[in-house]
C-alpha cells in the first residue's frame, strides 16, 4: 500500500501542465486568457481519485471591503461599489487507505465584483493555486508578470479607515489645457479654473465648442 506522498508522486508523473481554458472580461473591449479553478479540477479529478487522494477544501478566513467609485461626466455625478473579497484557503490531502495520514497546504487570493461573485471567486483562485502548487504544474498562464487589471485602473483612489475609497479629481494635462485655451480663444470666452478635463470640455462644450 503507497503511502501519500508516493500517491502524489504518481499524480505528478501523469499530469505535468494544464493549459489556459478561460477567458476573463476586463471590460466589453478588453479580456484575456486564463487557467481557471475548473481546469485545474477537472485535470486532477480522475488521476487523484485513481490512486486514492481525498481533498478537502476550507476557506480559513474572510475580509470583506467596499470600494466606492464615483464618476462626473457633464456635471451628472454617478456612484458605483464594488466588493473586495480576501481570503485565506486550504486543501487536507488524505490517503483513502490510511485517513490517519495527511497533509495541508494554504494560500491566499482576493477578487473584486460589482455583485455577489467575489468570495467565490477570491476562494475558488485560492484553492485552485494549492492544487497548482502541490502537484507542481506548470500552468501555462503568466500571471507573475501580468499587471494589475480591471477597468478602473487609471483612476488612483484613496482609502480611509472604513475601507471606503473615493477617486482623486485629476487636474488637466498640459496638452489638454493647450486646447482649451485654443478653444476659448477661438469663441472669444474667459475660462475659469477647472479641477478636472472632464468640467473643462463641459464648459467648452456649454458654451458653442466642442
Amino acid at each position: 500500500m503507497k503511502n501519500l506522498f508516493q500517491k502524489i508522486n504518481e499524480v505528478m508523473k501523469e499530469v505535468k501542465s494544464v493549459h489556459k481554458g478561460s477567458t476573463v472580461k476586463i471590460n466589453e473591449k478588453a479580456s484575456y486568457t486564463a487557467v481557471s479553478h475548473d481546469d485545474v479540477t477537472a485535470l486532477l479529478h480522475d488521476p487523484i481519485a485513481r490512486v486514492g487522494i481525498v481533498a478537502m477544501p476550507r476557506m480559513e478566513t474572510c475580509e470583506l471591503e467596499i470600494i466606492e467609485q464615483s464618476k462626473n461626466y457633464q456635471g451628472q455625478v454617478t456612484v458605483s461599489k464594488n466588493y473586495l473579497v480576501k481570503v485565506w484557503a486550504s486543501v487536507t490531502f488524505f490517503n483513502s487507505d490510511n485517513m490517519t495520514e495527511q497533509f495541508q497546504t494554504q494560500c491566499f487570493a482576493y477578487a473584486l465584483d460589482s455583485g455577489d461573485k467575489a468570495t467565490g471567486k477570491a476562494y475558488s483562485m485560492a484553492i485552485k493555486y494549492c492544487y497548482l502548487k502541490t502537484f507542481m504544474l506548470e500552468s501555462l498562464d503568466d500571471e507573475e508578470s501580468r499587471d494589475f487589471e480591471n477597468n478602473w485602473k487609471n483612476e488612483p483612489v484613496i482609502k480611509n479607515w472604513d475601507h471606503v475609497a473615493k477617486p482623486i479629481s485629476k487636474a488637466p494635462s498640459e496638452a489638454q489645457l493647450k486646447a482649451i485655451w485654443a478653444i476659448s480663444k477661438k469663441l472669444n470666452i474667459e475660462v475659469p479654473k477647472f479641477e478636472s478635463f472632464e468640467q473643462a470640455s463641459s464648459f467648452i462644450k456649454a458654451k458653442g465648442g466642442r
